[in-house]
């Protein structure tokens, strides 16, 4: 190779890093550390630190055992007449109304397992519906930078995100540092790759 070829092949390797790296991490290596982030915390119930989430509450909790996220503990504690003489009811104000309420003895922890979810670590899953709104946020691309924001892609995710972070006292979608080195090497291999097209290796 001449020097000339060799000048135009570094010149085209930096166009390629410039136009096509930046598409690269939005597309495959933010969508990675979503993949990540998510199986780490429902798999293993551990955070960004390595350190393990609070345990789900086993404190006494009020329930209808009639709306949509009771309903199994309604037909589980209280669906026939000597299931309810067996419960401690408590008489509370909703909306200006007197409303009838059991308590749930094991707690939060008792309305998981009713629902036939897990109880050995916390996972942040009983509706999905902050998990299914967690992903890339925005991109930002700058000059020899470009930055991906993680986070609830619409309100309801985001509150729910924020919400479980106070309550935690750590982000709970924070990235740990072993799955960014991971995320490193992805972006060497594709460096290595672009290399490798233009003879440079």
């Amino acid at each position: 190779m001449t020097p000339d070829e060799a000048v135009k092949r570094f010149e085209a390797l930096e166009k390629m890093i410039q136009r096509d790296l930046p598409v690269f991490i939005h597309e495959r290596v933010a969508h990675s550390a979503v993949e990540m982030i998510e199986n780490r915390v429902r798999t293993t119930g551990r955070n960004y630190r390595g350190g393990s989430f609070k345990p789900y509450s086993r404190k006494p909790i009020l329930s209808s055992g009639k709306t949509a996220k009771s309903g199994a503990v309604g037909r589980a504690l209280a669906n026939s007449k000597s299931k309810r003489s067996q419960l401690e009811w408590r008489t509370v104000k909703h909306k200006g109304r007197n409303v009838r309420l059991f308590i749930v003895p094991g707690g939060y922890a008792q309305v998981r397992k009713i629902e036939g979810l897990q109880t050995g670590h916390k996972d942040f899953w009983f509706t999905t519906q902050m998990w299914r709104g967690f992903g890339v946020k925005r991109k930002q691309k700058m000059p020899n930078q470009i930055t991906v924001t993680l986070g609830g892609r619409n309100p309801e995710s985001q509150e729910k995100i924020d919400r479980n972070s106070d309550r935690e006292g750590v982000n709970i979608i924070n990235i740990s540092d072993s799955e960014l080195k991971q995320l490193a090497k992805m972006v060497d291999k594709e460096i290595q790759r672009y290399i490798n097209k233009l003879g440079l290796s």
